[in-house]
């Protein structure tokens, strides 16, 4: 049976803020000041999700859907509404198995296009298993649809040949770092801010 990952309601979203958080590692010699950058290779998602505000009924459903996920213990599903691309047609899917790294070889595009930029974004898998990358480069096709991607954060597991890339909505899933208070004022009104991370 396919994992199901609870979504968090994308109309409900003020603003937010997203980082990619890399596992490094800087000494500086005490003598040179020179400096040594030790890569450890974890690449993740940060997110801070601040939602509207919402009243009655409305607030206390989504207390209830952050209550449910019991802090850290608990994931989601986010779709990220600062990176749609809606109305895209776009179907692309991964072109050969056994890819690594942040660079990876797909087809299903149109025919000598640059359907998307440096700084869009995409989504691989599904379940617990959605990724979510940012290209670092414009996507070049040649004359069959195909085009190397080059992106952030790099392949944690190779995906399977055929795998379709998502395009329109992509998502992520989070985890919270702490339980989420629920802040009530006046006249019924919930205010929420949330801190998550990416589930890996």
């Amino acid at each position: 049976m396919p994992d199901v990952i609870p979504e968090l309601p994308l109309t409900l979203v003020q603003t937010l803020e997203r980082r990619l958080v890399t596992a490094t590692a800087v000494a500086a010699s005490p003598f040179t000041g020179t400096e040594e950058v030790q890569d450890w290779g974890g690449e993740w998602w940060d997110y801070a999700i601040e939602m509207a505000r919402t009243t009655g009924r409305d607030g206390r459903r989504l207390s209830a859907f952050l209550t449910a996920l019991g802090g850290p213990r608990g994931r989601f599903l986010f779709r990220d509404p600062t990176i749609r691309q809606a109305g895209s047609t776009l179907a692309p899917q991964v072109a050969g198995g056994f890819q690594s790294g942040n660079q990876l070889i797909t087809a299903g595009w149109p025919p000598f296009a640059t359907p998307l930029f440096a700084g869009d974004f995409f989504s691989l898998g599904s379940g617990a298993e959605t990724r979510l990358h940012q290209l670092t480069a414009d996507v070049v096709t040649d004359e069959a649809g195909m085009a190397r991607l080059a992106f952030v954060p790099r392949l944690r597991t190779p995906p399977e040949d055929g795998t379709p890339l998502e395009i329109a909505a992509p998502a992520v899933v989070l985890r919270l770092t702490a339980p989420v208070p629920t802040r009530i004022g006046r006249a019924d009104t919930f205010l929420f801010t949330l801190a998550a991370r990416e589930a890996l």
